[in-house]
């Protein structure tokens, strides 16, 4: 699982990775379930449990987005929002009980990216924070890109997206535009698992339901190419039903 905890002194781990959401507050039950759910979609995820933890946590991880509880322990979920638009650059999707039409009302004047109510499915949760990060002006972290920038080093794989160059074990694989961004999208996210609908959302926004098969034709002809044994890939792994993980 991708939660990562913060030290109860309120000292941060020495190094901290981005996290793709920041979860602030919330019922620790529900926190979790939150927490799991969004694992299983692809996300990386930081959790806190008030917003006094979740405003520290919010400069270490650099988070693409935010999804703030605005019932929570310590103080006003509204304040909270408020503070951390003070200090990023970031957006955030409010939750809040059904019947609270007042706190959804408040949180969206004030700029929020989106509002859920409890309970939301993991499915819906996250397509919507797929869809704010769609429409972030400031896209910090590589979620919203079919293909990063810089080089792209996995244990025997080499990418350069600049120049569109794949080398594996030294030998440059030829390799057409979609094979090359979901080769650089699994890449990236090496050793964690890049769900089904990321692929297709990034890769083939347009789909059609036919498009699921297209992702596991191009699995399989990058199998051919990238693997020593594709009967056995020891690279390119299926995670079944839920995606795919590159180990290097």
């Amino acid at each position: 699982m991708a939660l990562r905890d913060v030290d109860r002194s309120g000292r941060r781990p020495a190094a901290v990775a981005p996290a793709d959401v920041l979860v602030i507050g919330g019922e620790p039950s529900a926190r979790q379930a939150v927490v799991t759910g969004l694992t299983a979609e692809g996300f990386v995820v930081a959790a806190a449990a008030d917003g006094a933890e979740g405003l520290r946590l919010l400069d270490g991880h650099r988070p693409a987005v935010v999804l703030l509880d605005l019932v929570l322990p310590d103080q006003s979920g509204l304040s909270v929002f408020r503070r951390i638009g003070a200090r990023a650059a970031v957006p955030v999707v409010t939750v809040a009980d059904a019947g609270n039409e007042l706190d959804a009302v408040l949180s969206l004047e004030a700029g929020a990216a989106d509002h859920v109510t409890r309970p939301i499915g993991n499915r819906e949760l996250s397509a919507r924070l797929r869809a704010v990060l769609r429409r972030s002006p400031h896209p910090p972290h590589p979620l919203s890109q079919a293909a990063p920038a810089g080089p792209i080093e996995a244990g025997p794989l080499v990418l350069d997206p600049q120049r569109r160059l794949a080398t594996v074990r030294g030998r440059q694989l030829d390799l057409a535009r979609k094979e090359f961004d979901l080769l650089a999208l699994l890449a990236a996210e090496h050793d964690r698992v890049v769900t089904r609908t990321r692929c297709l959302e990034q890769l083939w926004p347009e789909r059609s339901h036919g498009e699921s098969r297209t992702l596991d034709t191009h699995i399989k002809r990058l199998r051919a190419k990238v693997e020593e044994d594709p009967a056995h890939p020891a690279h390119l792994l299926t995670v079944r039903g839920v995606g795919y993980r590159f180990r290097p």
